[in-house]
């Protein structure tokens, strides 16, 4: 190890030389899937944290670390941040462990890789790391699924656990606050008081990291727009040729280009909910935006005006979205989110699929109700499946009522963490 790399590592790493101070912030927001994460269970994988950029991967990582040193189950943390070239030089073979446990004298500690997709082959390093099979923990990070896919899961069979981290959940934010709708659910914004200068850098960084320098994607100006124009047409059946077409490229290279989309975690795919019925669509799928605030700013349209913008009720779907997906990454539930459409134009926004008798439509209709009422789709759902529960996401309605013998509460969006614990119980 040169000097360099020891000075650098002991500026990332503070605690080594101070153990009193505290790896972690006061100001971290608790993470849902934390206590699984903490589980003796996974001490001998790896712990892979995949999400997008800012979500809050590092700082769920620290905390995992400060909360297993305060357990005494480990003794220390060594933070390696790929973003620096001297510690990706440094990442070549599992030596590596060796050389920082003598130099900094460590005897059980916590190593944790930040950005692993970085190295050139950390697929391969990792499973060496684990195969030494030493007293350490071992935790990594990436921001693309492709990356992390292609260089690293195929390696590690066996050898790791994966969690998906999102910007927070309405759950973990304690608080159903129209301004999320807006500014989006990324941590560092949720805390902002600045919270357009944040989501102009996050968005930003975006393109200019993800995108053209680890990506290497030729385009980003028509990668720009076609993030426009899935803004514009959220929650529509998805069009490839008119994409094509809007964007002046082929319909394989739109494909291409949402497919990165989602594996970079901006945008998630919902397909149809195909059941007996002959008539029900089957092809095209509908994406929605992770989150709010980078849907928002790619339009470059952050008003709070609820009751002016056409797009309040698309962001109150998104947003419903969003929580559904959420709980399902932070409590590790195994069930699909589909949408529901038939030929003769029949729609649910969401249906939740966990088997034969766990299925669960989900209408969002934000507008003011003084009385139960449902659509005819949702009708024609309840009547064809037979679903034990169903539920209507309103402006400011709240009941329960039985349709055959289905039980459907009508929910307003501002109880939505309370909709959110009524699902996992019937999950669960």
């Amino acid at each position: 190890m040169n000097d360099t790399l020891i000075q650098l590592l002991h500026q990332s790493n503070p605690w080594l030389k101070r153990p009193e101070i505290q790896i972690i912030s006061n100001g971290y927001i608790h993470r849902l899937q934390a206590e699984k994460l903490l589980s003796p269970e996974w001490d001998t994988l790896w712990l892979i944290l995949v999400g997008p950029r800012q979500a809050g991967k590092t700082t769920l990582a620290k905390y995992l670390a400060q909360t297993l040193i305060n357990e005494k189950r480990y003794d220390t943390l060594l933070y390696l941040n790929c973003d620096l070239y001297e510690v990706r030089q440094w990442l070549i073979n599992p030596l590596f462990i060796q050389d920082a446990m003598d130099e900094f004298n460590l005897k059980h500690p916590i190593i944790l890789i930040d950005e692993v997709q970085r190295l050139n082959n950390p697929g391969l390093l990792l499973k060496s790391c684990a195969d030494l099979k030493l007293n350490i923990k071992m935790i990594a990070t990436g921001s693309s699924q492709l990356e992390i896919k292609s260089k690293v899961q195929e390696f590690l069979t066996g050898r790791h656990i994966e969690s998906l981290v999102l910007p927070l959940s309405y759950q973990e934010i304690e608080n159903v606050d129209y301004q999320e709708l807006i500014y989006g659910c990324y941590p560092a914004i949720v805390k902002s008081n600045e919270k357009k200068i944040l989501l102009q850098q996050i968005f930003h960084d975006y393109i200019d990291k993800d995108i053209i320098e680890i990506l290497k994607i030729s385009k980003p100006d028509i990668m720009q727009k076609l993030i426009t124009l899935l803004a514009h047409s959220g929650g529509q059946l998805v069009n490839y040729n008119q994409l094509a077409t809007d964007c002046m490229i082929s319909v394989p290279t739109i494909q291409n280009y949402l497919s990165v989309l989602e594996n970079t975690y901006t945008i998630a795919r919902l397909t149809p909910f195909v059941g007996n019925k002959r008539k029900e669509i089957t092809s095209n799928p509908i994406f929605y935006f992770i989150d709010n605030g980078f849907r928002n700013q790619s339009l470059q349209n952050l008003s709070l005006s609820l009751e002016t913008r056409q797009d309040t009720g698309l962001l109150v779907q998104s947003a419903v979205f969003q929580e559904i997906i959420k709980l399902k990454t932070q409590h590790f539930y195994d069930f699909k989110i589909h949408f529901w459409r038939t030929q003769s134009g029949a729609e649910v926004d969401f249906i939740i699929y966990k088997n034969s008798e766990c299925i669960i439509p989900i209408e969002v209709k934000f507008i003011t109700m003084n009385a139960p009422s449902v659509t005819k789709g949702f009708r024609s759902f309840v009547d064809a499946y037979k679903p034990r529960y169903g539920f209507y996401i309103t402006k400011n309605f709240n009941q329960k009522i039985m349709i055959n013998d289905c039980e459907v509460q009508f929910i307003s969006f501002a109880k939505l963490i309370s909709f959110c614990e009524k699902l996992k119980k019937i999950i669960t």
